[in-house]
């Protein structure tokens, strides 16, 4: 295996932030009276809410779109997302002038296709997942010589990604473990492998939808598995199998996985609006129902939970209120 096929170093993670640095602040990590009281242990919020587009994703976009040659950026660039991560491809195209078109499913999250749309990217809509909207994105580069970014199995998105863990190694030198949602891997695959370089004993554990659990039955079984994808509201959880890159980062790096029910799911989107007066989509808040179900009896006392994203649907996040509000979950 060449070298630029393999997952990047710790090095190639400080030259994405060096990078991206000039288009986005550090996020803040913020104790949380409330969760910690809630979860009995010292918590900290790694809050990607507040990057511009309010979801990580951008950290991988804006570094890939770097890396990528002249000759590629010309011919475009054309990517497959069930939402955040065309969101984040149409953001940085925009700012760099380059031409970008998103595929997304049939299902996209209103909202976040909105996002898109206002960014001036190229949208089709086809499939009714992410595996049939990958494969007509695929066929559609191809035809059209645009260049294909994959959405998490890609060196440079990792890097990019993995700048959140470089943060979060100097915010809190004594960090315990960070936990983090598990969609195709990319994000939990850069923070594990910036934090466990900086901090040695940092443990790092995933959250993954118990409807699509592809990174956790790959792991149990030491490789990569194809899952059949179940309904969930984590529209952002939707990976039937895990990438190449992301499924060895998980093996070397992730301590754990803990399987999450979107009703576990709903309740920790409460939870953080409440307790902790932050908007997560259900992707950011997968960590805190882990911690609450599967991860609670790990022994970790300073916790950071990484709250991925925002960009939750206005329907749901008023369905979750208004149920848990009357008590009838």
């Amino acid at each position: 295996m060449r070298a630029e096929e393999g997952l990047p170093s710790l090095e190639e993670i400080r030259e994405a932030e060096s990078r991206i640095r000039r288009y986005l602040p550090e996020t803040p990590l913020e104790s949380s009276r409330g969760i910690s009281g809630l979860l009995g242990r010292d918590v900290y919020l790694k809050l990607e809410t507040f990057q511009p587009t309010r979801v990580f994703k951008i950290r991988g976009a804006l570094n890939k779109l770097q890396c990528l040659t002249d000759a590629e950026l010309r011919r475009g660039v054309l990517t497959a997302s069930s939402g955040n991560h065309g969101y984040a491809i149409a953001y940085a195209a925009r700012i760099f002038g380059v031409r970008a078109t998103i595929c997304v499913p049939e299902n996209v999250n209103p909202q976040k296709l909105r996002a898109i749309q206002e960014q001036g990217a190229e949208v089709l809509k086809a499939g009714g997942g992410y595996d049939e909207t990958y494969a007509m994105a695929l066929a559609t580069a191809k035809k059209r010589g645009m260049t294909f970014v994959h959405a998490f199995d890609d060196r440079d998105v990792i890097a990019g990604q993995g700048t959140c863990g470089l943060e979060m190694a100097r915010q809190m030198p004594d960090l315990d473990c960070a936990v983090v949602a598990i969609g195709g891997g990319g994000l939990i695959s850069g923070i594990a492998i910036a934090l466990k370089a900086s901090l040695p004993k940092v443990q790092v554990f995933g959250a993954e939808t118990q409807a699509i659990p592809s990174m956790y039955e790959s792991v149990d079984s030491g490789e990569l598995v194809k899952v059949a994808p179940r309904p969930t509201i984590a529209d952002g959880m939707q990976a039937s199998v895990p990438g190449r890159l992301t499924f060895e980062a998980a093996q070397r790096y992730v301590d754990r996985i803990g399987l999450v029910s979107d009703h576990e799911i709903e309740d920790a989107i409460y939870d953080l609006l409440v307790l902790a007066r932050v908007t997560a989509e259900p992707a950011g808040a997968s960590p805190l129902a882990a911690m609450k179900g599967p991860l609670r009896n790990e022994r970790s006392e300073k916790v950071a939970l990484v709250v991925s994203g925002g960009n939750i649907s206005p329907s749901l996040l008023g369905r979750v209120i208004t149920s848990r509000a009357k008590g009838t979950p």
